[in-house]
């Protein structure tokens, strides 16, 4: 019973963790799936109202080395669903490079750079037909150096920029690393994706209904979950409205379920859910051996016990006597001398009583003779 308690209580955290997204999905550069083992390129999609941290560089080997240190160059596309916006913030940076005379920075081949994916030649027709920026090219400089967490200064130009703004529903994060250079650097950086509704969507009361708005010149909304969360997703233009007004100063700064505890938790409610199994099929044949014999022979409720029994017994054919046996083997006089069959209790005639003159003579057999 304590076993199947326990499975009960696992399911229900399991239960409760599938129906309770979080806002933010984690990923690492240096997985798999995007930029490992040589690869270069990788693609990742954000649902609509939520956001993403994509990092690099807290990753380690088994030698205590980062894992980016392989990576050269590496491409990420991310798209969300059309009629949304996304606004990437770089929370946290940390890449080579050197400050000039304009306070700025000036990289020696490891930088990040956020671009809008519109390079197809449909694409650039309709930048030059439809106004506004939606199908423009957008692009930021390539940004090193250093950037610190919970930065109120929030800029989208020059080679200090920790913002990018669209309207596009695609960005690209280019990231690359000089391998040149003999000395090892441990490059990182955090980057936070949200996706937004903008203010001059046909559905932006409607769907915005309810939800957090971003002021500033370009006011859009976002999901409510991601107010007061220890990551600014309201950076451009309202540098960071949504975290300015927050009680609890000190938010953490991870998600609740990053990619390893989501793959531990489901790895959980497998495990889970076969003990449960397993404690309901204990449960059942403990009922069913409640009704069987010791023999583990089930006992028929329809039956009685007088049906149960054996069939009697037919009565055998009754063995000749001893009087017949022996007569059946003499002839003639000897017949007369045989005395009678004993009475029941007595002991049956000795031979000497049977044949007082001898054997009996067989004429059949002197015949023979």
């Amino acid at each position: 019973m304590e076993l199947l308690l326990w499975s009960a209580v696992l399911l229900g955290v399991c239960v409760h963790s599938t129906f309770t997204r979080e806002p933010y999905e984690t990923y690492e550069l240096e997985s798999f799936s995007l930029c490992s083992h040589g690869k270069e390129e990788g693609s990742l999609i954000i649902r609509p109202w939520g956001a993403m941290l994509l990092k690099v560089g807290h990753k380690l080997e088994k030698d205590g080395s980062q894992a980016s240190q392989s990576i050269h160059n590496c491409k990420v596309n991310i798209n969300t669903k059309e009629g949304f916006g996304m606004v990437a913030v770089i929370e946290d940076m940390k890449l080579q490079g050197k400050r000039n005379r304009d306070n700025g920075w000036d990289c020696e081949g490891d930088y990040v750079k956020l671009s809008t994916v519109s390079s197809l030649t449909i694409v650039k027709v309709l930048d030059k037909i439809v106004p506004g920026d939606i199908f423009k090219k957008k692009a930021t400089e390539e940004l090193c150096g250093i950037r610190h967490a919970g930065s109120q200064r929030f800029s989208e130009v020059g080679t200090s920029a920790n913002v990018f703004y669209t309207l596009s529903n695609s960005l690209e994060v280019d990231f690359h690393q000089n391998q040149k250079s003999r000395n090892i650097v441990n490059n990182s950086f955090t980057i936070v994706v949200t996706t937004f509704m903008p203010q001059g969507s046909e559905v932006f009361t409607e769907r915005c209904d309810g939800r957090y708005i971003c002021p500033g010149s370009n006011n859009y909304c976002i999901d409510n979950a991601l107010v007061c969360d220890g990551h600014s997703n309201c950076a451009f233009s309202s540098g960071g409205a949504d975290e300015s007004n927050c009680q609890d100063a000190a938010v953490s700064q991870l998600p609740m379920f990053s990619a390893t505890t989501t793959i531990i938790m489901t790895l959980a409610c497998i495990v889970g859910l076969g003990l449960v199994v397993c404690c309901l099929f204990t449960i059942i044949m403990r009922a069913k051996s409640r009704n069987t014999t010791r023999a583990g022979t089930p006992v028929p409720t329809s039956v009685s016990l007088h049906d149960a029994t054996a069939p009697p017994l037919e009565r055998q054919q009754t063995l000749p006597g001893y009087e017949a046996v022996v007569m059946s083997d003499m002839e003639g006089d000897h017949k007369e001398s045989v005395p009678p069959t004993p009475a029941v209790g007595e002991y049956p005639p000795s031979y000497d009583q049977l044949f007082p003159d001898g054997p009996p003579k067989v004429l059949g057999n002197e015949a023979s003779k």
